[in-house]
């Protein structure tokens, strides 16, 4: 749980949430010039879910309901609207056009209604669209352009790369938020967002691999020059390690998760043989435990995962891959971009989110649906934000206490070393 208050002024705001096997995560975040400060985050030990699918509706709606009581106390208000991180199972993935009149000069107006006519002409009733993005513009079906606002056209023509689900699936997600008082303002992805998050000029011009590598599953998705094309999700991850632990050392799984999380490391190479610690097993003994021989475990089973990523790529394209992205909660552990170096010779990156209030890769998917979420609305020339101008002014005036109160503290900090 973070509260993190950064200076005065709020422009838009907004909330994302990922329901995940190990944990569920929500984020609040505000933007200003172009940048992004979290307000409030949480995350949660999440009850109900496996590899990312429901299987008990109340356990996973009472660790929900604690994530939002956690966000609401910190922020002083109630939030109503978030973005919802949607398990990337399969992406069932099309291309599909649509053409409109506009005899004259596009605007935001004229983007959402080609993209609400893709939507109507080409998409089942049986299916919902998680993912929407405009490949290429066509003005007067000749001239072809990302962007076509403000240039003059009588036919404006597109391409979308569109990814759907059934309808029954994507409900039993929507239906936990409204239960918990929360409206679903848009779902997408979650990999989409991880691709957000860590984008750079490389992602945006080459095609290549985003992978999250989660508790229970990991998700591998192909993007090129920043489109979602294909993605898998892979029924493995790594509490694989954690069951590897427990086994090996005759321990509690709780015990063996937080050996992982706070003292193995990715690579065996930076491990430290002479480093021990003392646990009680379940047989009540106490056994000592070699930093070196833990991390050789863990090593073990994160090879197999980045193995079975690697066939998973060669499944998914034949084409050669520019650059890698690998994030996920294990991705934290010391060395990890070591492993990779031994599979992979493309570009390759290991997520390192550093936005303060969400430092951890676990964030890596909640915080870039925001930013995507963001990226959609200006595209279309929205404003939007999910709360309202009365919380936005409670936000305002919290941070010009807040801001007094740190510019009171720093001077008299000065006014400390000045006389010392």
């Amino acid at each position: 749980m973070y509260n993190y208050i950064y200076k005065v002024g709020v422009d838009v705001v907004y909330t994302s949430v990922d329901l995940g096997s190990d944990t569920i995560k929500i984020v609040v975040a505000s933007k200003e010039n172009n940048k992004f400060y979290i307000l409030a985050s949480t995350n949660v030990k999440s009850k109900g879910i496996k590899k990312g699918i429901i299987k008990d509706k109340d356990l996973v709606i009472a660790s929900l309901k604690e994530a939002i009581t956690n966000i609401n106390q910190d922020l002083g208000l109630e939030i109503k609207e978030v973005v919802l991180n949607f398990p990337l199972f399969t992406a069932n993935t099309s291309i599909e056009t649509s053409e409109i009149l506009v005899d004259g000069v596009v605007t935001g107006e004229h983007i959402k209604e080609i993209i609400n006519k893709t939507v109507r002409e080409n998409i089942p009733e049986n299916l919902e669209i998680l993912y929407l993005e405009p490949i290429v513009f066509g003005i007067d079906s000749d001239l072809q352009v990302v962007d076509p606002k403000g240039l003059t056209t009588s036919t404006l023509d597109v391409r979308c790369a569109v990814a759907t689900i059934e309808r029954d699936i994507l409900y039993q997600y929507l239906s936990l938020l409204h239960e918990a008082s929360l409206e679903v303002v848009d779902v997408t992805y979650g990999i989409v967002g991880d691709y957000f998050e860590n984008v750079n000029h490389d992602t945006e011009t080459k095609l290549g691999v985003v992978v999250n590598l989660g508790y229970g599953k990991t998700e591998v998705a192909i993007f090129n020059k920043g489109i979602l094309l294909k993605g898998m999700c892979l029924p493995i991850g790594s509490s694989k390690i954690d069951k590897d632990i427990s086994y090996i050392y005759k321990i509690d799984k709780k015990y063996a998760t937080s050996l992982k999380e706070n003292f193995a490391v990715a690579s065996s190479k930076y491990a430290d043989s002479n480093d021990i610690v003392e646990v009680l097993n379940l047989s009540g003994e106490e056994i000592k435990i070699n930093q070196f021989e833990l991390s050789q475990v863990v090593e073990a089973r994160l090879l197999e995962i980045i193995k079975n990523v690697k066939n998973e790529i060669n499944n998914l394209t034949n084409r050669e891959i520019g650059y890698i992205i690998v994030t996920g909660g294990a991705t934290n552990l010391t060395g990890f971009q070591n492993l990779l170096d031994q599979e992979f010779s493309c570009d390759k990156v290991v997520a390192n989110v550093i936005t303060l209030g969400v430092r951890s890769n676990i964030y890596s998917a909640s915080l870039g649906l925001i930013k995507y979420f963001d990226y959609k609305m200006n595209f279309r020339n929205i404003k939007y934000t999910m709360i309202s101008k009365e919380d936005i002014d409670i936000l305002t005036s919290k941070k010009k206490e807040v801001s007094k109160a740190r510019k009171n503290l720093m001077e008299k900090f000065e006014t400390y070393l000045e006389s010392n």
